[in-house]
């Protein structure tokens, strides 16, 4: 993902003029989050057997059930699959669900995997071909994790400065909104991707390659069981946009209006209903500040430090560091639409 001076500066002016008296972490509380991670770096470390197995059977669940969304899904639709109209609303249903999956699938996989190679961590040549397999499972859907894991470097030893591979604290809304639209994925004319590099590089190309394999795949099998409405409606209106649209607003919330420093400039989304969304599931990114606090645990890890976090947390630190429910999602949206016009505009 590209570098834009102007969103920076945007950044650093937000920073300088609303967050004087942010409630940051202190040493003490950033102490205890250490040790609590400490310990359980040791439970899980402890038993790579069962945690490989745990992340082996989760991969497994979620590719299985995105073919079942595809297949079984439309059969138990209210709407006849016979009508266009009845498989257009099955694929909308179809799709969204989908999507969703897709979504959680390529965070685990890219991050969880290719960024921070901690979904499989057997060393064997079993555990080395498993661990192949999970941290390369993105490519069916355009993630690039050679590209991902450089940036995600140095988003985590330089978040919130110029050198920050994926800087999100502040995104223009124009600039998110043209990587909303339609088919952006698939082009070239937006650089708000960090999971893949605008350059056709070999990695890139073999992504695309394996991406095109596996949604040929998808839409055979679609069109075979319920026709070719439904497979455009699932699989290309809505299945190849909505899981994009979810990453987008996720990456343009979690840093947005945060303090330009490594340990307050994340907030968490947590475990209600944008967190799970956006963040893909539970083992997606839902707990983004517990992670960049201790990045070397886990996903089934980083949920029980979320809960440590809260008790940790005073109640000024969490109306900052957690959007309010329902409505905090939205509103921190609303919020970068709003600084996103120029100043004459919004007079």
């Amino acid at each position: 993902m590209n570098q834009h001076p102007e969103d920076q500066q945007r950044a650093v002016a937000f920073q300088r003029r609303e967050l004087e008296a942010f409630p940051s972490l202190t040493k003490a509380q950033l102490d205890d989050l250490r040790h609590k991670s400490h310990a359980l770096q040791q439970e899980f470390r402890a038993h790579p057997v069962l945690h490989d197995t745990l992340n082996v059977l989760l991969l497994l669940g979620l590719f299985a059930a995105d073919l079942l969304s595809l297949t079984v899904l439309p059969f138990l639709s209210p709407w006849p699959l016979s009508t266009p109209g009845g498989a257009a609303l099955a694929g909308v249903v179809s799709g969204a669900v989908h999507s969703f999956l897709v979504c959680g699938i390529v965070t685990f996989s890219v991050h969880e995997g290719a960024a921070h190679n901690l979904i499989i961590l057997g060393r064997g040549p079993v555990a080395r071909a498993l661990r192949l397999l999970a941290n390369n499972a993105c490519r069916l859907f355009l993630a690039d994790p050679v590209h991902y894991a450089e940036a995600h470097g140095t988003h985590h030893r330089s978040l919130g400065t110029p050198e920050d591979g994926s800087f999100t604290h502040f995104v223009r809304f124009r600039r998110l909104l043209g990587a909303l639209l339609p088919l952006a994925p698939m082009l070239s004319h937006s650089d708000y991707f960090p999971w893949r590099p605008r350059e056709h590089t070999r990695s890139r190309r073999l992504s695309v390659a394996l991406t095109n394999s596996y949604l040929l795949f998808c839409a055979v099998l679609a069109t075979w069981l319920h026709g070719p409405v439904f497979m455009l409606v699932a699989l290309l209106v809505v299945g190849s946009w909505l899981s994009f649209v979810l990453d987008r607003l996720r990456e343009s919330t979690e840093h947005l209006f945060m303090p330009l420093d490594r340990a307050n400039g994340t907030r968490e989304l947590g475990l209600g209903f944008w967190g799970l969304l956006l963040g893909g599931g539970p083992w997606g990114q839902p707990c983004h500040l517990t992670h960049h606090l201790e990045p070397a645990l886990p996903w089934y890890q980083q949920l029980r430090l979320h809960f440590f976090l809260r008790r940790v947390l005073t109640a000024e630190q969490r109306r900052h560091f957690f959007p309010r429910p329902v409505i905090g999602v939205p509103h921190l949206l609303w919020r970068l639409a709003t600084a996103s016009q120029p100043t004459a505009a919004r007079d």
